[in-house]
C-alpha cells in the first residue's frame, strides 16, 4: 500500500488522539508527528514527570502542539477506569486511540488483578481502556468522515513467531509454568491482533487495526533501553546479537512511521481494511495462523470480558 512520510500526514486539526506511553520511544514518535499535524494529543502514561519532559521537547520543536497528561497505569484497571472517566470529564469526541504502550520479557509477575503482567498490561489494560472508550468512539464515528475514528493496536511479528503454536492458552492465560518470557511476550501480541479483529467485527462504524512497527534502533532513548532489558535480561544470547538485530533499524522517531500510516492514512478504508494487519509500512498482510482465527478472536473477547466482570469492571 505504500510509504506515509510524515510530511504527507494529512492535517488532523480538530481530532482527538490518545497515545499510550506516548511519552516515550514509538509513542512519543507517535504523539509529536500526530501533534505537529494539528492533532490535541493525550499522552497516557504513568509518570506526569515523563509525560512533562515529552511535552517540553514536543514544543520545543512545535510550539503549538496541544498535548495534555493522561495518568495510567495498565497493570492496575481501577488506574483505567479513572482515566476513562478523567477523559471523559474533558472531552465529547475522541477520533484516535493508539493502545502503543507495552512490557517485553518480564520474569513472571502478576498484576493487581492477578494477570501475567505481559497480557495483562499489553492486552488486557488495553482492552478494558478500549471497552470503556467504545462508546464515545462510536458516537464520534457517526459525525465523522467514514474511516477516520480508529482503534490501532500495536503488536509485533512475535505474535507468529513466539506465541504458542495452538494459539491462545485459555486454560492457562497467565502460563506461568512451562512457558518463556518470550512465548509470554508473543501470547500478548497475538491477543492484540484478535482484539482488532474482533473490534472490526463488532463495531463495524470504526477502523481496528494492528500492526507491527517493525525493527527499531532501541539505544537511542532511555525508556526504550527499558524495554529491551527484558530481552537482555532473559538470555545472556540477547545482548550480543541485539546490535545485528538493529543493525540499519531507524530510530523511534522514523519508527513510528507504521503507526502513524495505521492512525492517519486516508488510503486505509473501512469497508476493505478494518481488522487488517500491518507490516511496515502500510502493507495490509496475514498474520499469523492463529491471528486469523475469527473464532478464537471471539473466545478471547469472551474470555476477557467475563475475566473483567469476575474483578468488578464491566
Amino acid at each position: 500500500m505504500g510509504d506515509l512520510s510524515q510530511e504527507s500526514l494529512p492535517d488532523l486539526t480538530g481530532k482527538v488522539v490518545i497515545v499510550t506511553g506516548g511519552h516515550t520511544g514509538l509513542g512519543f514518535g507517535t504523539s509529536i508527528e500526530l501533534a505537529k499535524h494539528g492533532a490535541r494529543v493525550y499522552i497516557a502514561s504513568r509518570s506526569a514527570a515523563k509525560f512533562k519532559s515529552a511535552e517540553r521537547d514536543i514544543t520545543f520543536e512545535c510550539p503549538e502542539a496541544d498535548v495534555r497528561f493522561l495518568a495510567l497505569n495498565l497493570a492496575d484497571l481501577n488506574s483505567v477506569r479513572e482515566a476513562a472517566k478523567c477523559f471523559a470529564t474533558q472531552e465529547t469526541s475522541l477520533h484516535l486511540l493508539v493502545n502503543n504502550a507495552g512490557v517485553m520479557c518480564l520474569p513472571y509477575e502478576e498484576t493487581e488483578e492477578g494477570f501475567e503482567m505481559q497480557i495483562g498490561v499489553n492486552f488486557i489494560g488495553h482492552f478494558l481502556l478500549t471497552k470503556l472508550l467504545l462508546p464515545m468512539l462510536q458516537m464520534t464515528a457517526e459525525k465523522s468522515v467514514k474511516g477516520s475514528v480508529r482503534i490501532v493496536n500495536v503488536s509485533s511479528d512475535g505474535h507468529a513467531k513466539l506465541a504458542p503454536e495452538e494459539g491462545i492458552i485459555f486454560s492457562d492465560m497467565n502460563m506461568k509454568d512451562n512457558f518463556s518470557v518470550w512465548a509470554r511476550y508473543g501470547h500478548s501480541k497475538l491477543a492484540n491482533v484478535l482484539h482488532s479483529k474482533e473490534l472490526a467485527k463488532r463495531y463495524p462504524d470504526i477502523l481496528a487495526l494492528s500492526l507491527h512497527p517493525g525493527t527499531v534502533k532501541t539505544s537511542t532513548l532511555t525508556a526504550l533501553r527499558n524495554l529491551s532489558a527484558g530481552p537482555i535480561s532473559s538470555t545472556p544470547l540477547y545482548r550480543l546479537i541485539k546490535p545485528i538485530v538493529e543493525l540499519g533499524a531507524p530510530g523511534p522517531r522514523k519508527g513510528a512511521a507504521n503507526i502513524l500510516f495505521a492512525a492517519a492514512s486516508p488510503k486505509l478504508k473501512l469497508e476493505s481494511d478494518s481488522g487488517a494487519y500491518l507490516l511496515p509500512i502500510g502493507k495490509v498482510s496475514a498474520p499469523s495462523k492463529t491471528g486469523s482465527d475469527a473464532r478464537m478472536a471471539e473466545d478471547l473477547w469472551e474470555w476477557t470480558v467475563k475475566a473483567l466482570i469476575s474483578r468488578g469492571y464491566e
